[in-house]
């Protein structure tokens, strides 16, 4: 059993039965008694099914020993609860987060109120697993006015965190952009406030680091400002080892939200080569648990600057075959090209494309990068794209794809077999959506308003996505754009879809101005852009699934497809929709493992001669 594994699975001898019935696979799970919602149309319901390795084999509603044959069977009795696939994001900073300073405090991110986030640092401070002295945090996952309307005090928080440091850092914060600069619709500093208790502020101020924390532990936001000058020292020193600890801890908290998928997509300044050395390195020692499909950004190579943005492609992309295209691509181009293959990688941890940024959104290079990204095998793309931005992009995607209908270079899977998506779009119309989907582009939706209520337009479109995919086919990608700008439980982004509130209660869906006449943008949409949970949840599970091209393994509990669900410890469906997002995992089942148990489920330990669906 890999470590990771070991230390997650606390419990689970108390959470299954073995029972006899012929042939053994001895990792073979049976789940009866369980409300499943398969997310599959032919089969939407079931109460009973069977894993066997990392695949689902049968999914059904007898839960009899006849469904699966022969074996010996871990047997989980649901009582009931809720099964579905496991969550996949479908746009989550989740790596920067994970290699971050210290321990994390969990908890923090779904706090809401001063009383909560202390209770949260005095858990953490109280974990058995924390060593004595060692760092809590929380770095970016929040921001500071959620926790009604600033940060403790550096003596409300000297006493709940012992002898521990604390650091509290806002990593993102909104500044308005009247001028529309970069035809985007906001802009923002990469550091916002923060706080510290005293411990963290006499380490900070002691010889050798001297960062000028202030006396009362506050941070100061900007690229100048205390928050960033504590980050940045903590980036340059943490060590691999505690990026691997890290992230592993990391990783047992989005088990335990029932979180087993993410479509990282790394961002600015963001060291990919290096800072994925702890996801790589926890792949190769078998401990990382989660489908991380990373994507890569074209920033400039090494030792340069200004390059073009074809340049900045080159950089990263490796070229077509030479004997498929050597009349098209020369060897000379050859030569200067980067390595990396998309799609290439295990179970765990591949490449899925370019992205976020992968060329400026402008028409004429939007188009130019297409082209040469379509002479290249297999490479797709996630561009974001919001307000003024997202027209020119979808011109420049339509103009690619008319220009690569008759290239003679173009090779591999075609455009709309590539999977791309445009990201964020949070003032996309009607139109923008119908246009998305005639040239098979995925969109994904993400919620990082929910801790931003103030941004200068609209969104996130829920609604109008959902109803470009019933009317035009539209496919459609959830997740929180978070874990470093924002949150990253998805539990709270559903929530946000289904009420419209944002984290202070500002409803900022069911009014939507973009429903306006004579608004900025033509095509309008319609003025509530609430949507249910059930298309939530389809969102985050089949819908995410097909930006990875994994929608025929991945997003339904079906036969065949990948034994990666999860049974929730209550049910979202019947109960507040101001509760959904404390909705947490009961069990969550990775490649057919159970990965996390909160210890609730129990099997009566009926042996040979009882029905397993037996109540």
């Amino acid at each position: 059993m890999n470590r990771a594994i070991s230390k997650y699975a606390v419990g689970a001898a108390a959470l299954v039965c073995t029972c006899t019935a012929g042939i053994a696979y001895a990792d073979d799970i049976r789940i009866i008694n369980a409300n499943i919602i398969t997310m599959d149309e032919s089969n939407p319901v079931a109460n009973s099914m069977v894993i066997s390795g990392n695949r689902i084999v049968s999914v059904g509603n007898s839960g009899r020993r006849g469904e699966n044959g022969q074996g010996r069977m871990k047997v989980i009795n649901a009582r009931g609860g809720v099964v579905i696939p496991g969550l996949i994001d479908q746009h989550l900073h989740f790596n920067r987060s994970a290699i971050t300073w210290g321990y994390a405090i969990h908890d923090a991110e779904g706090a809401y109120t001063k009383a909560e986030l202390l209770a949260a640092i005095a858990a953490r401070a109280a974990d058995p697993e924390v060593p004595p002295g060692a760092f809590l945090s929380l770095i970016g996952r929040h921001v500071g006015e959620q926790f009604g309307g600033g940060y403790p005090t550096i003596a409300e928080l000297d006493a709940v965190s012992g002898d521990h440091p604390v650091i509290l850092l806002q990593r993102w914060l909104p500044v308005p952009n009247p001028a529309r600069e970069f035809g985007d619709f906001n802009m923002a500093l990469s550091a916002g406030p923060g706080q510290v208790n005293t411990l963290a502020r006499d380490f900070f101020n002691g010889p050798g680091i001297a960062l000028g924390i202030a006396a009362d532990g506050s941070l100061t936001p900007d690229t100048t400002g205390t928050n960033e000058a504590i980050y940045a020292w903590t980036r340059a020193r943490n060590p691999i080892e505690e990026q691997i600890r890290s992230t592993l801890d990391l990783q047992r908290w989005a088990h335990s939200v029932g979180l087993v998928g993410i479509g990282e997509s790394g961002g600015g300044g963001f060291r990919q080569s290096q800072d994925f050395r702890a996801l790589a390195q926890a792949d190769t020692d078998g401990d990382l648990k989660l489908r991380i499909r990373f994507q890569v950004r074209p920033l400039d190579a090494p030792g340069t600057s200004g390059q073009t943005r074809i340049e900045r492609l080159a950089n990263v992309m490796s070229a077509a075959p030479l004997a498929e295209t050597e009349t098209c691509v020369p060897n000379n181009e050859i030569s200067g090209e980067g390595f990396q293959i998309s799609r290439h990688g295990g179970p765990f941890y591949k490449v899925m494309g370019l992205g976020e940024f992968f060329t400026a959104p402008v028409t004429p290079l939007i188009s130019e990068a297409v082209v040469y990204i379509l002479r290249r095998h297999d490479w797709s793309f996630h561009q974001h794209a919001e307000a003024e931005q997202i027209a020119s992009v979808i011109q420049g995607l339509e103009d690619a794809v008319a220009a690569t209908a008759l290239d003679p270079c173009a090779i591999g899977a075609s455009f709309a077999e590539r999977h791309n998506s445009l990201d964020h779009l949070n003032d996309a119309t009607d139109d923008d959506f119908e246009r998305m989907a005639a040239i098979d582009v995925g969109a994904g939706i993400q919620a990082v308003r929910f801790l931003f209520p103030d941004w200068e337009f609209s969104g996130p479109p829920y609604r109008a996505a959902f109803d470009a995919q019933r009317d035009h086919g539209l496919h459609v990608g959830c997740g929180a754009d978070g874990m470093f700008a924002g949150h990253g439980n998805p539990w709270t982004t559903l929530q946000f879809m289904v009420t419209g509130e944002a984290f202070d209660g500002t409803q900022l869906l069911a009014n939507d101005p973009l429903s306006a006449p004579g608004g900025p943008f033509p095509g309008g949409r319609a003025s509530d852009q609430r949507a249910t949970l059930m298309e939530g949840l389809q969102c985050y599970t089949k819908g995410s699934a097909w930006f990875t091209r994994e929608e025929h393994e991945r997003g339904q509990v079906k036969a065949g497809f990948l034994a990666d669900v999860v049974i929730l410890d209550r049910s979202p469906l019947n109960g507040d929709e101001h509760s959904i997002r404390e909705t947490k995992a009961a069990v969550t089942i990775v490649d057919g493992e159970i990965v996390y148990t909160d210890g609730s489920l129990t099997d009566r330990g009926r042996g040979r001669g009882h029905d397993d669906d037996d109540d």
